[in-house]
C-alpha cells in the first residue's frame, strides 16, 4: 500500500489548486467531492460531503417543520445550529458499507482493505464542517476496473452535484456529475 499512498499524495498535490478553489465554497449544500487513485490492483477513494447533509437526511425522517416560511436571518441561524451539532462515530461507521455511495463493476472483485472517517473544519467563520470518508481497496481483477457508479445520488435527495477527480494508472480525469449521470467510465 506504500505505492498507493505515494500516488494518493500525488493526487492531492496535483489537484491542490482546484481543491483550494472548491474549499472557498466547499460547504455548498448539494455538492460532494469524490477523489480516486487507481494503481494496478489498488484503489484509494476519498469522499467528502458537508456535515449538514447527514443532519438533513436525519431531519427528512422527522415531521416537516411547521415553520416552512423563514426569513433569511432565521434560515441562517438554523444553518448555524446544524453546524454546531455533531455526527456520531456510529453514523459515520455505517459508511464502511461503501455501496451506499459508490460501487465498482462486479467483475473487478474489489475487497475493502481499510476505512477511515473524520470531520474537518472548512471555514474559520462559524463551525462549518465536512465529513471525509477514506477507503482503500484491493481488486483481484483490475482489468475490469473500467467504471464506477455513484450511488450517493440515490442516498441523498439534496445532492445535486458531485465533483469527481481521479488518477487512473497515471492519467488524470476530472468530471462534474449531476444526478442524471451516475456513472464514470474510464
Amino acid at each position: 500500500m506504500l505505492k498507493l499512498s505515494f500516488l494518493s499524495l500525488l493526487l492531492i498535490s496535483s489537484f491542490a489548486s482546484a481543491e483550494e478553489e472548491r474549499r472557498a465554497d466547499a460547504h455548498a449544500h448539494g455538492l460532494n467531492n469524490f477523489s480516486m487513485v487507481i494503481s494496478q490492483n489498488q484503489v484509494a477513494i476519498t469522499y467528502e460531503m458537508p456535515i449538514v447533509q447527514l443532519l438533513n437526511e436525519h431531519d427528512e425522517h422527522d415531521e416537516h417543520d411547521e415553520h416552512d416560511e423563514h426569513d433569511e436571518h432565521e434560515e441562517h441561524e438554523e444553518h448555524d445550529e446544524h453546524d454546531k451539532l455533531s455526527v456520531s462515530g456510529e453514523s459515520l461507521a455505517e459508511f464502511q458499507n461503501y455501496s451506499q455511495l459508490f460501487s465498482f463493476p462486479k467483475g473487478a472483485n474489489c475487497d475493502l482493505v481499510s476505512f477511515k472517517s473524520e470531520l474537518h473544519s472548512v471555514s474559520t467563520e462559524g463551525d462549518h464542517k465536512d465529513v471525509e470518508l477514506s477507503y482503500e481497496f484491493s481488486c483481484n481483477e483490475p482489468s475490469q476496473l473500467k467504471s464506477i457508479t455513484i450511488n450517493a445520488f440515490n442516498r441523498f435527495s439534496e445532492l445535486e452535484n458531485l465533483y469527481f477527480e481521479a488518477v487512473i494508472n497515471n492519467k488524470a480525469l476530472t468530471k462534474s456529475l449531476k444526478s442524471d449521470v451516475d456513472k464514470v467510465i474510464f
